[in-house]
């Protein structure tokens, strides 16, 4: 039982966060409840820590809905194009490394590599370690191997993959972040509609 413990936990922490989002997402009531409950939590962990209790979470919340809200309903066919577009390119990066590295159609065909990936992209939802790290790297060689695959040349390849697509776009973030806090402009609210920006001096 203690083996299934982090994964039972992992799906606790799922299920309730999904839960919460959605109740957040009904009514600003709702919202702001959350964010007074989360307050009060927070406030109990700076009085530990001898600091500033935080305040106006309720607020936050509230406002951070209505950003959502608008978001999705504005601009949701442009995140299920970004999402979509991001599984189709991990699904090729990992069919690149699979044939690059020896794995042929023959072994592993891409009908069972695809079925491998969904099944993995699925199982990293379940929150067990940041960014799924283990996890998609055992379930995608136990995934390809039982599907016909050499096994070094499997592990070879899902390591190859998960360099690329784990690695790699840390460095890659943290010189964005760096650029974007030194970009003020780019923080710059945009103008709200309706109101015209005032013209040069």
């Amino acid at each position: 039982m203690d083996g299934w413990s982090p994964g039972l936990f992992g799906i606790a922490t799922l299920v309730a966060a999904v839960v919460v989002f959605t109740l957040m997402l009904r009514t600003e009531s709702t919202a702001r409840r959350v964010g007074t409950l989360a307050e009060r939590a927070a406030t109990a962990a700076f009085r530990l820590l001898r600091r500033r209790p935080p305040a106006g979470w309720d607020r936050a919340v509230a406002g951070f809905r209505d950003k959502t809200i608008r978001l999705l309903a504005t601009r949701w066919h442009w995140l299920t194009l970004a999402t979509v577009v991001s599984h189709l390119s991990l699904y090729a990066v990992l069919m690149a490394t699979l044939r690059n590295v020896g794995v042929s159609q023959e072994e592993v065909g891409w009908v069972e590599v695809l079925a491998a990936f969904a099944f993995i992209r699925l199982l990293s939802a379940i929150p067990i370690t940041p960014g799924g790290l283990g996890v998609i790297e055992l379930g995608l060689i136990a995934a390809l191997v039982t599907a016909g695959g050499d096994r070094p040349e499997v592990v070879a390849a899902v390591l190859v993959y998960r360099a690329l697509t784990y690695l790699m776009p840390i460095p890659v973030g943290v010189v964005c972040y760096v650029v974007w806090r030194r970009a003020k402009r780019w923080q710059q609210a945009p103008p709200e509609a309706g109101v015209a920006e005032p013209l040069p001096a």
